[in-house]
């Protein structure tokens, strides 16, 4: 388990985390009064969908609307679904400037970064008392089982403080692998996972996580962020549901 302000991930229902996708300061102020009304559990900020490089105003205006919620700054780069190019000392600098805001409580840094970029980004946010996400995307497939379970271990090796790992489904079968292995690492790993099957027919994995081991799961207020995400408002119904109704 994981506290970090009044949330605790990685015990009972999963925990909403709701993206924000605005392009300027315009559309995320109006994004953040429509998540305000939503009470989630975390907020996303999407960093590669934001048009401008300078990164500290928007920060200063999330952290004042957000009060208590906890914020995930993340730059998805295009290799793993994000919205823009970015060089690896780039990548370095911009998850640097924001780990020495002190606005956030999380950074979202990819697995296959190179070492050299990741590693020394997982030092500062240790230093600095930010928790890491350290995650993997697949928009192609959904790999083998081994394959999956290595790269959540890698995760916790390197440091993290949530291990996440997303593929994408070609059918049901795949969909029951990162099922199966979200349950089997829930049981092994000593951080909290977040894992999803993306799409329409992966919907199944970010409804379940309390049932299977996933411990974040993330919704929409307006634009997705992923393929399969629904509104929050629907997540929440059906997490509530579950969680009304599950006994391990």
């Amino acid at each position: 388990m994981l506290k970090v302000k009044n949330v605790t991930i990685g015990e009972g229902r999963p925990k909403v985390c709701l993206p924000i996708t605005g392009r300027d300061i315009t559309e995320i102020k109006q994004q953040l009064l429509e998540i305000n009304d939503k009470n989630p559990d975390l907020v996303e900020w999407r960093v590669d969908y934001f048009q401008s490089e300078d990164i500290d105003q928007p920060l200063q205006m999330i952290h004042q609307y957000l009060e208590e919620i906890p914020l995930i700054f993340t730059f998805r780069t295009q290799n793993e679904g994000g919205q823009k190019e970015i060089t690896d000392q780039d990548y370095l600098a911009i998850n640097e400037r924001a780990m020495m805001s002190g606005l956030i409580d999380f950074v979202d840094l990819e697995l296959k970064q190179p070492p050299i970029i990741r590693d020394p980004l997982i030092a500062k946010a240790k230093q600095q008392g930010i928790h890491t996400i350290i995650s993997n995307h697949d928009f192609e497939k959904t790999p083998a089982k081994e394959e999956m379970i290595n790269r959540l271990k890698e995760a916790e090796l390197v440091g993290a403080s949530l291990a996440k790992i997303a593929v994408t489904p070609k059918d049901a079968q795949d969909v029951l692998t990162l099922l199966y292995v979200t349950n089997k690492m829930s049981k092994v790993i000593q951080i909290p996972l977040i894992t999803m099957s993306m799409g329409g027919i992966g919907l199944v994995t970010r409804l379940t996580g309390e049932i299977f081991g996933s411990a974040i799961t993330f919704g929409t207020e307006g634009v997705a962020s992923a393929p399969g995400q629904i509104d929050s408002r629907t997540l929440s119904t059906v997490l509530d549901v579950i969680h009304d109704n599950f006994t391990e």
